[in-house]
């Protein structure tokens, strides 16, 4: 009990300045893809691709958006100004209000999605009503609803945490989701079977709330149960909070397009789909998702003030930071994608077969790498400028294209010529099921064709924008080619990936590989002079001997848990 207490006293304190939030985001997104790559580990080695876990992930589909659109409406963007406005009496009137209604209009709509369930899935996978698996769909479904529920409740719970700098917390809550899901694979499913997954996933939601209560309750909130205060104050949280959940829910209404035009191709491609983004979405996370949550206080303090040219080198210095770490990490993800995808998931029922597909859908996502997290950044400017509109325009851009795009892919892809030069280009030759790799390559497409439209239309308003990026955009480039070409170099002379290559060789060979590139990567950034190189070494040093070390003041870092769901 002393041991439990101490481990919360520790995740509860405060964190201030940006660098250090940096940092905690940044570490905490690492433990916490790497606990999700163990779970994607076991559930591949549980089940390999194939329909079972096609099911489990479909299942998602309904709960994730009703999240998104419902915890949106309650985003911290909105309640964390509110908190900082009111006194301690108010505040707590405040989040009775919120957590109130927002429990009233979650079970509301959980029952309406309970009950409209079996027709929705039967419209959007025809393919499992076809094969006798939509009751094991629905019933997935309707447990995993419990989910969106128990994370807006943690959506409202980080509010509170953030506004009194607890940073660690509010990071660690993610590797609580997981260890529930973990122990759904590990224990209940063994017991129950696949409702075992989806209790798992209920348990870890309730994990993700519920390791930020008791620091809450410290804080004097829910002594008392919850009222309906001022309504009119629901009203305006929720209002403010439209056009973001409304952007966020375009992100879902993607992955339910390509999600349903997968469950339309062989069995598998749904988990081959889902495994590959997972995977792309851990240096994601690490990178642009770290960067961008920690340069918006800044960003909106610049906005406040009326310094306009402090808000563009902000968002400037935090993108060439992105091209800095994601250039060359896309280039050895590329190279090394079947070293990667066989070491994390390459065991029990997912075979060669399975790892090829993953790889390449894998190399077609991690073209969007950069991308995607310049558009996490500018997204965040954007909000700080109060342009809401601008990223939902995007978003429905993005969700057209890449639905749009994946359907005519597919039907490309049914001509054998086209088919074959897609396969020997990826090297996926006679592997059925590789059309799916039309999804991966129309969301690489559209998030890219996104990104570009962004970062034009940002220029047009905040002029001198892409003049502070372009040389920091060229070499990283410049040092993406030179890593990826050494890597590739080294893995062609000690030995290419086999189907009887051990996991200990591949991991050997892949991280020979990846350091020969990664040092190449870096001769060339200290050879060009690039700005970020040296910032980063100066940084590092100082976090090794505390000679440089700066006193930071307190900054407010600012992320919400649907937008984490994204990432997830």
């Amino acid at each position: 009990m002393y041991l439990t207490e101490r481990v919360l006293n520790i995740i509860s304190s405060e964190v201030r300045g940006m660098h250090s939030a940096v940092y905690v985001l940044a570490g905490f997104a690492l433990l916490s893809s790497l606990l999700a790559l163990l779970r994607d580990r076991l559930l591949a080695s549980a089940f390999g691709a194939g329909s079972e876990l096609d099911l489990y992930y479909a299942a998602f589909r309904i709960p994730d958006f009703l999240f998104v659109a419902l915890g949106a409406l309650v985003s911290v963007y909105v309640i964390i100004p509110e908190l900082a406005r009111r006194d301690a009496k108010s505040q707590y009137d405040y989040i009775d209000t919120v957590f109130l209604g927002f429990s009233i209009l979650a079970i509301c709509a959980g029952t309406i999605a309970v009950l409209i369930a079996p027709r929705l899935l039967a419209r959007l996978f025809p393919h499992f009503v076809e094969s006798g698996f939509l009751p094991t769909l629905v019933s997935l479904t309707r447990i995993i609803l419990l989910q969106p529920i128990l994370l807006g409740f943690s959506n409202i719970f980080a509010a509170i945490t953030q506004t009194r700098y607890r940073y660690t917390l509010y990071a660690a809550s993610p590797l609580f989701y997981n260890f529930g899901i973990i122990f759904g694979v590990v224990i209940l499913y063994p017991i129950w079977g696949l409702p075992g997954l989806a209790w798992g996933v209920v348990i870890g939601a309730g994990l993700h709330a519920g390791i930020q209560v008791p620091s809450i309750l410290r804080d004097g909130f829910f002594r008392k149960m919850p009222r309906l205060g001022d309504t009119s104050v629901l009203l305006r949280t929720a209002v403010v909070s439209v056009p973001r959940a409304l952007a966020l829910s375009m992100n879902q209404i993607t992955f339910i397009g390509l999600t349903a035009l997968a469950g339309t191709l062989a069995f598998g491609s749904i988990s081959v789909f889902m495994f590959s983004f997972n995977l792309y979405s851990v240096p994601l996370a690490i990178i642009g998702a770290s960067y961008s949550v920690a340069a918006f206080p800044a960003l909106a303090l610049a906005i406040s003030q009326g310094r306009q040219l402090a808000f563009i080198e902000d968002i400037a210095t935090a993108a060439r930071h992105i091209f800095f770490w994601s250039l060359p990490a896309t280039a050895l993800i590329i190279i090394l994608r079947a070293h990667i995808v066989r070491a994390v998931l390459g065991s029990g029922s997912f075979d060669w077969t399975d790892t090829r597909l993953t790889a390449a859908s894998l190399a077609m996502l991690s073209l969007a790498l950069v991308g995607q997290g310049l558009m996490l950044l500018l997204v965040r400017g954007y909000y700080a400028a109060g342009r809401t509109f601008i990223p939902f325009l995007a978003s429905c851009g993005i969700a057209i294209g890449t639905i749009g795009l994946g359907s005519v892919l597919i039907g490309i892809m049914q001509n054998e010529s086209t088919l074959s030069f897609i396969q020997a280009l990826l090297r996926v030759e006679d592997i059925p099921g590789s059309n799916m790799l039309a999804l991966s390559i129309a969301y690489a497409v559209a998030t890219i064709a996104g990104t570009i439209f962004l970062v034009f239309y940002f220029e047009r308003h905040f002029k001198g924008f892409l003049a502070k990026i372009g040389r920091s955009l060229a070499e990283g480039l410049v040092a993406a080619f030179v890593g990826g070409v050494s890597a590739y170099v080294t893995l062609a002379i000690i030995g290419p990936l086999t189907l009887a290559s051990t996991l200990a060789s591949v991991v050997t060979k892949g991280l020979i590989a990846g350091v020969v590139g990664v040092s190449a990567s870096g001769l060339v950034y200290a050879f060009l002079g690039n700005r970020e190189f040296a910032e980063t070494a100066l940084e590092v040093r100082g976090r090794l001997w505390r000679g440089f070390i700066r006193k930071e003041g307190g900054t407010a870092i600012v992320v919400s848990a649907e937008e984490a769901a994204e990432l997830k």
